[in-house]
């Protein structure tokens, strides 16, 4: 009997499969500086946060559940990545703070040779492209498990990520200058 084919399944297939090689690929890209993609996405996240960096907002920075974070979190205090703050204003807030051993290693982390060589296979304009899709199926995902209220990040509206003064490229339609600069975005 012949299989009918189902594109959002195909679809689905392709989309994990390449997720699930892309990860492979970065993760042996950070066991060279040993560090797990996990505490990686979690050191970026409390660098962005900066003095906002408690273990919700992690949490919801990374998509990640928080007891799952709470944990990494420990470890990650235990190995000196990390420390854990107390909150002046409000006793009961937990801020967390890179230390030094956790901000070298999230410059180390920040190494992207994998990801530059494997995006790299597609053109500005496809890498656009995908941006506006993927974002379009991550906002679907999240409403469909009822996560709508979270701001994700990256935001779905690329602008909010541009250096200032810059616009979200919406013809794709690039000249030379606007491609130097929107090529040296770092996310």
């Amino acid at each position: 009997m012949r299989e009918s084919f189902d594109i959002r399944f195909k679809l689905w297939q392709i989309i994990s499969n390449t997720f699930h090689l892309i990860s492979k690929a970065r993760q042996k890209e950070l066991y060279n500086h040993g560090v797990s993609m996990y505490h990686s996405a979690i050191l970026d996240a409390i660098s962005r946060l900066g003095e906002k960096a408690t273990p919700i907002a992690i949490s919801k920075e990374s998509s990640r559940e928080r007891h799952t974070v709470s944990e990494h979190l420990t470890r990650m205090e235990k190995e000196e990545l990390i420390k854990k703050v107390k909150d002046l204003k409000k006793k009961n807030l937990i801020r967390i703070e890179l230390t030094e051993k956790g901000y070298e290693l999230f410059q180390k982390a920040s190494e992207r040779e994998s990801i530059d060589f494997i995006m790299g296979a597609l053109t500005l304009e496809e890498q656009w492209e995908l941006w506006t899709i993927s974002a379009k199926l991550r906002d679907r995902a999240m409403e469909y498990l009822g996560l709508q209220a979270n701001k994700p990040y990256p935001p779905s509206d690329l602008d909010k990520l541009l250096p200032h003064n810059e616009e979200y490229p919406t013809n794709l339609k690039f000249d030379q200058e606007s491609n130097s600069k929107l090529n040296n975005i770092t996310f």
